[in-house]
């Protein structure tokens, strides 16, 4: 049986029954998004590496208890979002790192214009994210660039729903405008 055919739900329960190769699956398939999704949030690549890292270690050493709690998935991001403020305060600073060195998608190259056009709107997206606030801006990387579900976005920053949905509006909307030039 080959642990990438599992859930996350099964792999879960396997490496707290021991099995490593079912927690480097776990790995393999999230830490590329956490990375990201701390790039992203720190605006630091060594950072935001150091974080994911981290992240996936504290879970290692402590395997979450018992069940009727957020999803693998939620957790990660959680412990992962709670690294990055906790080294962020500590730091007493944001991130000072451009956004350009976010991994990006493997995306067949047809046309050097076509490659020129994506990597400047590529970048006028990075500008807009890096300008929302915080609050804001986290939000919108798990919910729309992660693809969270509101209730994992919920879990994750121990927000409301309705503050949740706020947060993702109103950060859309500043992007929108950002990107358009427009203001309401």
């Amino acid at each position: 049986m080959t642990t990438g055919n599992l859930s996350d739900e099964e792999l879960e329960k396997a490496w707290k029954e021991g099995s490593s190769p079912a927690f480097a699956t776990l790995f393999e398939r999230y830490h590329r998004r956490v990375y990201g999704f701390l790039l992203r949030f720190t605006r630091d690549a060594h950072l935001a590496e150091d974080l994911a890292q981290r992240a996936f270690l504290n879970l290692y050493k402590k395997p979450p208890g018992g069940t009727g709690r957020a999803s693998f998935k939620s957790l990660l991001f959680t412990v992962a979002r709670n690294e990055a403020i906790n080294e962020l305060k500590k730091r007493g600073r944001r991130g000072e790192t451009d956004l350009d060195s976010a991994p990006e998608g493997r995306d067949p190259r047809p046309t050097p214009a076509v490659d020129v056009a994506k990597r400047e709107e590529a970048a006028r997206l990075a500008a807009a994210l890096a300008e929302l606030p915080e609050v804001e801006r986290e939000v919108v990387l798990l919910r729309q660039v992660e693809g969270l579900t509101f209730r994992e976005v919920c879990e994750v920053t121990g927000l409301s729903r309705d503050a949740v949905r706020w947060r993702l509006a109103r950060g859309l909307e500043s992007l929108r405008q950002a990107l358009t030039g427009t203001a309401s």
